[in-house]
C-alpha cells in the first residue's frame, strides 16, 4: 500500500470516530454507566512497530484481546485489546460482579467476547456504511497474553491499521487499542475504497 495521504488518514479517523461513538452508547447500556470515548488516533505501521509502541507503556502486563477474522473487499484480522485489569473492570461493571479480578470465570469470558463483539461490529458496520462495502466476520476469540504473543505473526512485516482510543467511565479512564492486520492486497483495496469515499464527499 502506498502511504496514506493526510486526507485519507483524516477519513479513517472520522470513520472510527463515528464507530467508537456507537460503541460508547452500547457500552453505556451494558455497564449502566455513562461511557465516552476519545477521538481515535489512527496509525498505519508494520506489526513490529506496534509492538514497540505498546511495550513501554504496558511493560510485562498482559493484554486481553478479542479478535475476529473478517472478509470483504479488504480482509484480515481485527483485534480489540485492553490491559487485562482494565478489561476485567469493565466486565465487573457490566455484570455487577464483586468477584476478584485475578481470575476469569467462564461468564466473564463470555462478557468480554460480548464487549469485543459490540465494539468490533460497530466498527465494521460504520466502515461498511461509509465505504459502501459488506463484511462477513468469524466468531470472536478471546486471548489473554503479552503484546508480543498476541501480535507476533508469521509475516511480521504485515501492515497494521492501529487505532488508540481512550474510554472514560464514570469511575475511571481506560485505554484500549484496535488493530486491523491486513495483507498487501487488502491494504491496496482499503486505500482505493477511501479514495472513492473522499471523491463522493467532495
Amino acid at each position: 500500500m502506498n502511504d496514506l495521504t493526510v486526507l485519507e488518514l483524516d477519513a479513517l479517523a472520522e470513520i472510527f470516530n463515528i464507530s467508537v461513538g456507537r460503541s460508547a452508547s452500547a457500552l453505556s447500556e451494558l455497564t449502566q454507566e455513562p461511557v465516552t470515548m476519545s477521538v481515535p488516533v489512527v496509525h498505519v505501521m508494520p506489526i513490529h512497530r506496534v509492538i514497540e509502541l505498546l511495550s513501554p507503556g504496558i511493560g510485562a502486563e498482559r493484554l486481553t484481546c478479542v479478535s475476529q477474522m473478517f472478509n470483504g473487499s479488504f480482509s484480515g484480522e481485527a483485534m480489540l485489546m485492553f490491559p487485562e485489569n482494565s478489561s476485567l473492570e469493565i466486565v465487573r461493571l457490566m455484570l455487577g460482579s464483586q468477584v476478584p479480578i485475578e481470575q476469569l470465570s467462564e461468564i466473564e469470558q463470555d462478557a468480554l467476547n460480548e464487549i469485543g463483539n459490540i465494539i468490533l461490529n460497530a466498527c465494521f458496520s460504520t466502515i461498511a456504511d461509509m465505504l459502501q462495502d459488506t463484511f462477513s466476520c468469524d466468531l470472536p476469540e478471546l486471548t489473554v497474553a503479552s503484546v508480543d504473543e498476541i501480535l507476533q505473526k508469521p509475516e511480521s512485516e504485515q501492515t497494521v491499521l492501529f487505532i488508540q482510543i481512550q474510554l472514560a467511565l464514570e469511575s475511571q479512564n481506560l485505554e484500549g487499542y484496535l488493530a486491523f492486520i491486513m495483507g498487501s492486497g487488502s491494504e491496496a483495496n482499503l486505500q482505493q475504497a477511501l479514495r472513492g469515499f473522499l471523491e463522493g464527499v467532495q
